[in-house]
């Protein structure tokens, strides 16, 4: 216990003249006699030979000094030192990182026990005390703002849980020293297993690091990486033991569900090893998962697996549906991640049919439109009317030909960037009336290339045939076919690095015919969002959990369209070193572990201060009992 004041001690001198009244005051028993004139001598030799009468036993006298006591050590506000707050305001940063899933806490993972050790803390909570919660995940958030409300921060508290990913110290401690402004004496306490960077700035206050976490033993897929190859994909697996011993593992490789190879590795404490495979041709889904083979245990089972995706989703596919088309086929077969089917006419229907899954481009060179809407994006050379016993309403109708063929008016269109249409020569092209369709560029008499969008379809049509014009033998041709098949064909649905970490965000590209995105998470669960009419990319943020992430849209007719899929990994060489840390480096300053948790003052001076009322009731009904016991009117 300490005293705050401990000067009004001195009051306590106070206590010498009470004593001295007692000793000076003479004490009689009060008794009815007949006459006083006997006693009158008596009285007068007392007074002049025992000015001091000894000090008796007097239960009013103890009462006194114990009153007198309780307000002296008030005055000198005597505290002890309790686990708790014990009074003003706390800044509580909860470590919500990933290492905080380890399982070697007191009752299952230390998160649980960080929880725990803020629930305490809350508990402790007194009038004057307010307590801010701060949860320190990847983006630091405030949960409870100089709270006093303990059923409130319990409440908040019970909504944390850890995260896949590292938490964003820095951004956390910016946050608490925004949250100190304007306190007076504010006190920090860290929550966490120790796992934070370094060159972190000192903090404002009195700063306690309470500890959760008892071993570090652990080991994880540190890297994982996958290249093409001659005749497949090279993959390299990097293990690493950041634990204090040394271990023995087993790393299993599957490849498209199915067990390929199974190795045992031998790690140091401390040390790595890189594991490689040559896959073959058309491998998919790769996963790489590690487990202990001694007996001893690994406490973070989040980076014991790890997935790649070999690329067979970046491939698109077109069809070229013609009689053949020598231009076409050679531009295709040197254009990088694309790979061209052919087919006639007669066979168009059966060729998508075998495919399974609509073509990403169809090209119809010189060949009649579908009755009805088109299959998907559209590249048309030589436009030919549809049958007449169709249905539908045609995209375009060529209502002739073009004799003048000189281009008059060249729309300025990212399309048709670094390409020269003065030099082009041109037999003859078609005339066509395209509503739908915006011109790009134009002759006296009609369109000569017209692109646009339908029922979600991007369309582009050159109204002559390739081969009676002499584009393909221009520098211009290569670049202007570039230029359309990727905005035909945009590419990957999916915006995202090959290396995405828990948490990231990923753009969705959604073309036009799509009404919904769907993705289905690792856990099988979907998450679904419309897309119709959508101009920009989808933003998808529910990427904590670690697997393979695959994406589709629906169509108006509630059709599915694979859009392809993307790899979540936990790779975190910071996070993955779980060993709990004996103290933190702040600034200049080292932070010390204390087991015991944040500990306050709890001033005693409220319950003295009752004490000495309640003494002095006490002495108050001593000393008039027998005058409230007298009856107020006599009667003789």
């Amino acid at each position: 216990m300490s005293l705050f004041a401990p000067a009004a001690l001195a009051l306590g001198l106070l206590a010498l003249p009470i004593v001295l009244l007692y000793m000076l005051r003479l004490r009689r028993r009060e008794q009815t006699v007949s006459s006083t004139y006997l006693w009158r001598t008596l009285v007068q030799d007392r007074a002049a030979n025992a000015p001091w009468q000894r000090l008796r036993r007097n239960l009013l006298l103890l009462l006194q000094l114990l009153i007198l006591a309780a307000l002296v050590l008030a005055l000198a506000r005597p505290a002890l030192r309790l686990p708790g707050l014990g009074g003003g305001s706390v800044i509580v940063l909860l470590d919500a990182s990933a290492s905080m899933l380890a399982t070697d806490g007191d009752g299952g993972a230390r998160f649980d026990d960080a929880r725990a050790a803020a629930d305490r803390l809350i508990g402790g909570l007194s009038g004057d005390d307010r307590l801010t919660l701060i949860r320190v995940g990847r983006t630091p958030a405030v949960l409870a703002a100089a709270s006093a409300d303990r059923a409130a921060l319990r409440r908040a508290l019970a909504t944390v849980a850890p995260e896949n990913a590292a938490a964003d110290w820095p951004a956390a401690f910016a946050l608490a020293a925004g949250s100190i402004q304007g306190l007076s004496d504010p006190r920090i306490a860290i929550i966490s297993d120790g796992g934070l960077p370094e060159g972190l700035p000192p903090l404002p206050g009195e700063v306690s690091f309470v500890p959760v976490g008892r071993a570090g033993d652990n080991l994880t897929i540190a890297a994982q990486a996958a290249r093409p190859a001659a005749n497949g994909a090279d993959l390299l697996v990097v293990v690493e033991n950041p634990g204090p011993a040394a271990r023995s593992a087993l790393l299993s490789l599957t490849v498209d569900g199915a067990l390929t190879d199974s190795r045992r590795v031998e790690l140091a404490a401390g040390g790595q090893s890189a594991q490689s495979w040559t896959l073959p041709a058309g491998a998919g889904v790769v996963e790489a998962r590690l487990e202990p083979r001694d007996g001893a245990p690994d406490y973070l089972p989040l980076d014991d697996r790890a997935w790649s995706l070999l690329g067979a989703d970046d491939e698109r596919r077109v069809l070229l549906i013609g009689e053949g088309n020598l231009f076409l086929e050679r531009f295709f077969a040197v254009l990088p991640g694309y790979e061209l089917f052919r087919a006639a006419p007669e066979e168009a229907e059966q060729v998508a049919a075998e495919a399974g899954e609509p073509f990403d481009l169809t090209i119809y060179d010189g060949v009649p439109l579908p009755d009805g809407p088109l299959p998907g994006n559209a590249l048309i050379f030589n436009p030919q009317n549809p049958p007449a016993d169709g249905d539908g309403e045609p995209l375009l109708t060529v209502t002739g030909v073009l004799s003048d063929t000189t281009a008059v008016r060249v729309a300025a269109d990212p399309l048709l960037e670094n390409v020269d249409w003065r030099a082009l020569s041109l037999a003859e092209a078609q005339r066509v009336d395209a509503p739908a369709l915006t011109p790009l560029v134009e002759a006296e008499a009609g369109p000569l290339l017209l692109t646009g969008e339908v029922d979600g379809r991007r369309v582009a049509v050159f109204t002559f045939d390739l081969r009676a014009s002499d584009l393909p033998l221009q520098i211009a041709f290569p670049v202007i076919m570039a230029n359309i098949t990727a905005w035909l064909s945009p590419g990957r649905a999916i915006a995202a690095d090959d290396n995405l970490q828990p948490g990231a965000t990923v753009s969705l590209l959604p073309d036009g015919r799509a009404t919904r995105a769907v993705v289905t998470l690792p856990d099988g669960s979907v998450w679904e969002q419309d897309v119709a009419g959508a101009t920009a990319p989808l933003l998808f943020d529910q990427t904590q959990q670690t697997g393979i992430y695959r994406l589709a849209f629906l169509d108006d007719a509630g059709q599915s369209r694979p859009g392809g899929a993307f790899a979540v990994n936990f790779f975190d060489a910071t996070e993955s070193r779980i060993q709990p840390a004996t103290s933190l480096r702040l600034g200049q300053a080292e932070v010390a572990a204390d087991d015991a948790g944040l500990a306050g003052w709890r001033e005693l001076w409220p319950w003295l201060l009752a004490g000495g009322l309640v003494v002095l009731l006490i002495e108050w009904w001593m000393t008039y009992r027998r005058a409230l016991r007298r009856p107020l009117f006599r009667t003789r």
